[in-house]
């Protein structure tokens, strides 16, 4: 129960501003509690070969490999580990969206013409020139969104 100056969340409570696979947060964690991953694999009983691909994210927290790292941190429970792959699952899917589909359904009269560049520092000579039909009256917000991000509009 969280006391008067503590806020409670529960993992789907939490979104970052880009998705992290859980393996991520599994190297953190045993970085910080100081254990090397080839130790945790043989304390787990899984090669450190699939340990290193599960912290580096080629592969996926299965619900039998969740149980097995509980019991090397078992503060963490199976099921959170489980809840964050399918988050993580969910924030992919849902960033492969087709926005050509969401930007050709505009029919607007007046129409402007925006080229959209990768972030700062990318090297240019190997991107292609992007540009979107918008209405008009969306161009704040484009830019705005684009400034969030970090692309050149």
């Amino acid at each position: 129960m969280a006391t008067k100056n503590e806020i409670l969340y529960s993992v789907d409570d939490v979104s970052p501003a880009y998705p992290v696979h859980p393996g991520n947060m599994l190297g953190e964690e045993l970085k910080v509690r100081g254990i090397s991953s080839k130790k945790f694999s043989e304390m787990i009983g899984i090669q450190s070969s699939h340990l290193s691909a599960l912290i580096h994210g080629v592969r996926n927290f299965t619900p039998a490999v969740a149980a097995k790292v509980e019991k090397g941190l078992p503060e963490i429970p199976s099921s959170i580990w489980v809840k964050m792959q399918e988050n993580y699952n969910k924030s992919i899917r849902q960033q492969k969206v087709n926005t050509s589909l969401l930007v050709s359904s505009y029919a607007a009269k007046e129409e402007t013409l925006i080229p959209v560049l990768a972030e700062d520092g990318a090297d240019y000579s190997k991107w292609k020139n992007v540009t979107i039909k918008i209405p008009k009256k969306d161009e704040k917000l484009l830019k705005e969104l684009a400034n969030k991000f970090g692309w050149k509009v």
